[in-house]
């Protein structure tokens, strides 16, 4: 029990800026490789803080405002760190130079126009997106969760490109420990929309492994950066196609409506 609660806070200390106990004895390579079983938790825990931070705002302000500063809250719980991935793979990957060329775009430190313009698209989709959701709150929870739960599709066996260094989770998670998040991200979106949630699971797993196959074609393999990019990706992609099932079904009330 005392080693899966060193794993998970460590894993809490990588993905965000939420203090944890730094004494926490030796640290080994394997309590980050089998802390990924606890992306999903992750996600639900920087969920709930955007949800908090919505929720203050409105009593005071309108829901756009709400909006905003749960993007702003993520934003600080994060250090934007998944959304400085999206912008390194954009200006690598559509950088149109040789492979090489491309891994040392994605870690120079400096922003470039398709970073940039991947950025603002990401937050432009998301702000609007959620603005046109029936439960805001629900999606804001959840789409933090989206993006970790997927992860297992991007680095399970996966290559790491460059020659030197070595991604954390890239090609050293395992099979067991996949499968975990694949549990944990499932019952996760079973709760928040039913019969749909496993839907939307399928999808944008679907989606995480052919964003994993389309970059690996480009620079040889997974990096960290790849990683940050699936997960800004896949959050947009659940608020898609939360927008499109509701257009044609009605909004997806999860299993947690008929506690209520």
């Amino acid at each position: 029990m005392k080693t899966q609660l060193k794993r998970f806070l460590l894993t809490l200390g990588f993905m965000t800026r939420i203090p944890v106990n730094v004494n926490l004895g030796e640290v080994k390579d394997e309590d980050m490789h089998k802390g990924f079983l606890y992306y999903p938790v992750v996600g639900l825990i920087i969920g709930l803080v955007d949800v908090l931070v919505y929720f203050l705002v409105t009593l005071v302000l309108p829901d756009t405002f709400g909006i905003i500063f749960a993007l702003l809250a993520n934003f600080c719980v994060t250090g934007a760190f998944h959304l400085d991935g999206l912008s390194d793979t954009a200006d690598g990957i559509y950088s149109a130079r040789t492979r090489e060329r491309m891994l040392e775009i994605m870690k120079d430190s400096r922003i470039g126009t398709n970073g940039a313009i991947a950025m603002c698209f990401d937050i432009m989709l998301k702000f609007v997106g959620l603005s046109y959701c029936d439960m805001k709150w629900l999606m804001i929870l959840m789409m933090p969760v989206a993006g970790k739960m997927v992860q297992g599709a991007i680095v399970y066996k996966a290559v790491y490109p460059r020659k030197n260094g070595i991604g954390i989770y890239v090609g050293t998670v395992d099979k067991a420990t996949v499968i975990g998040t694949v549990i944990l991200g499932l019952l996760f979106m079973g709760v928040a929309f039913s019969y749909w949630g496993i839907v939307m699971f399928a999808v944008l797993y679907l989606f995480a492994y052919l964003f994993r196959v389309y970059i690996t074609g480009k620079i040889g393999g997974i990096t960290g950066d790849v990683m940050g990019a699936g997960s800004e990706l896949s959050e947009v992609l659940l608020i898609l196609l939360v927008l499109i099932i509701t257009r044609f079904a009605g909004f997806p009330d999860g299993l947690w409506t008929y506690l209520l």
